[in-house]
């Protein structure tokens, strides 16, 4: 009898066991900023970034691409969200190489090529600064739901993550720790 009872608390405990093998298996992974469900495929962004080269958001597949939107002479969520981008893609080592930073100008005017150049290279050399003309900007804020006035001081503060299948699966706000941020994206490269 007591043989028996040792039988059946092993098997008891080998199903437990098993039970919680399988939940942590097959959960999902807890994402920290706003998930996007369903995700949106994000819309095709077509500008010039500022090395004057064409950019297609659609040519960054297979990539996790970090897109928002600013302004040069921001006096503080620009350069916050840039640094936190920064700080993030450095926690993701070399994994790194399969994410793409963008920040689409909200300020034609004053946005040059070269200020855009001069302001990511501060952060990172490879962050891309995009612009065109006043339409072609104007297309992409309202792809992206982004309120511009006063001169591009006034606009979306979201960072927005696009899978790389081209979708659009997570939000997060400026003063979002870079910690969270590199998280995410990295199990996105793994593919969750």
């Amino acid at each position: 009898m007591q043989r028996k009872i040792q039988w059946l608390s092993v098997a008891g405990l080998a199903g437990v066991i098993i039970l919680a093998a399988v939940f942590v298996l097959t959960r999902k992974p807890a994402f920290k900023g706003v998930v996007i469900s369903p995700p949106l495929a994000a819309a095709e962004i077509e500008l010039t970034d500022h090395n004057g080269n064409p950019f297609r958001l659609s040519d960054h597949r297979g990539e996790v691409v970090l897109l928002y939107f600013g302004y040069i002479n921001c006096p503080d969520d620009c350069p916050l969200t840039t640094a936190h981008l920064k700080l993030a893609l450095e926690d993701l080592g070399a994994r790194a190489k399969k994410v793409q930073v963008v920040m689409v100008s909200t300020d034609p005017v004053r946005d040059t090529p070269a200020g855009l150049k001069d302001f990511m290279a501060h952060f990172n050399p490879d962050f891309l600064g995009l612009t065109g003309t006043q339409a072609e900007l104007e297309k992409v804020w309202e792809d992206y739901w982004v309120h511009v006035e006063n001169g591009g001081e006034t606009h979306g503060t979201s960072i927005f993550v696009i899978d790389p299948a081209g979708n659009i699966r997570i939000l997060f706000s400026p003063e979002s720790e870079p910690d969270d941020i590199s998280a995410d994206v990295n199990l996105l490269i793994k593919g969750k």
